[in-house]
């Protein structure tokens, strides 16, 4: 940023400084005034200790980024499924305001930008980094309080049922003659986790038919067989909550499907054209509500870190300011 000495003329300076200048000259803003180089060196020789005052640094460095990776992770967490696009959104303007604001300006004379000069924007890109992927990755588990909550569930599903009739399925309740076969599993290890599927099968002829539902979880089984996951263990659980590919991402997708493969192979299955993830419960709507409360300390721990961040940035920029003027 540049301000003139005697005016209310204001310009931004960076990469997207254009963007940041045309938009002030529409609200009014005058350009802050052109001199020449001998000038601008004497002022700077005067103000070279000055730079951008502490309180302005604080609110660029500090407060802003820890209101922005809040707002962020609040969207992505409370209402990712209701306005995707929003948390989105102001990701992408606060990058940008990022670098219009924060790029520090080239310091007139023999000093360089020094590394603390980049401090406000990397505080920025750091929010804005960490909220997305905190934030998407407490949507995720977040997902099953939704399935619960807002979509509909589905009594009496069999095992050959298309799962191209069930798209809003939130819950869904198996026949009496469909079964989780958990000596059938198998487990794809992949680094230091054990990637699990077991296949939902009709009690009468497990083979006789394509395998369109499988249960799925991560490190709750063995190579082969002992699949443990959720309430897998629990003879009379029966019901299933929907683990959708686009909320857990392609690569542990595709680690699934490497163990249904594996499952299928050993025991001589038909895996269906379409698969459905599931997590296997016998009380899906408490398990969702607990999930809620998993995903709401995870919100509010996350917060709390960001605000001891921001604290320790505050005191950082007071203690270089005071350096600095010293």
């Amino acid at each position: 940023m540049a301000r003139s000495g005697r005016s209310a003329g204001f310009n931004f300076t960076g990469p997207l400084s254009g963007i940041g200048n045309s938009l002030l000259r529409r609200f009014g803003v005058q350009a802050a005034e052109r001199k020449a180089p001998e000038v601008l060196k004497q002022e700077a020789q005067v103000t070279a200790h000055q730079g951008i005052p502490l309180h302005i640094q604080l609110w660029l460095g500090a407060r802003l980024p820890f209101i922005a990776f809040t707002t962020i992770l609040g969207f992505f967490t409370y209402l990712y499924h209701i306005v995707p696009i929003v948390p989105w959104l102001i990701a992408f303007f606060s990058l940008v305001f990022a670098v219009i604001v924060c790029w520090p300006p080239k310091h007139i004379g023999e000093k360089k930008r020094g590394i603390w000069d980049w401090g406000p924007m990397t505080s920025w890109l750091l929010a804005v980094g960490l909220a997305v992927a905190f934030g998407h990755l407490n949507y995720g588990i977040f997902e099953s309080w939704i399935n619960t909550t807002f979509l509909r569930e589905y009594e009496g599903v069999k095992a050959s049922t298309d799962p191209a009739i069930l798209p809003d399925a939130g819950i869904l309740t198996f026949a009496d003659d469909v079964l989780l076969e958990t000596t059938m599993s198998a487990g794809y290890k992949f680094w230091f986790y054990n990637y699990c599927a077991a296949p939902i099968v009709g009690a009468g002829d497990p083979s006789s038919a394509p395998i369109a539902y499988w249960a799925v979880g991560v490190g709750c089984c063995d190579s082969r067989g002992g699949f443990t996951c959720d309430s897998a263990q629990d003879k009379s659980a029966h019901q299933a909550v929907p683990v959708r590919p686009y909320n857990i991402g392609p690569e542990v997708t595709s680690h699934y499907n490497h163990a249904i493969r594996m499952a299928a192979a050993a025991n001589d299955l038909e895996v269906a054209k379409e698969t459905v993830f599931v997590s296997w419960h016998k009380d899906p709507k408490t398990v969702g509500g607990n999930v809620w409360w998993v995903c709401t300390v995870s919100f509010i721990g996350l917060v709390l870190v960001a605000m001891c961040a921001c604290f320790g940035c505050q005191a950082g920029l007071t203690h270089m300011s005071i350096m600095q003027q010293h």
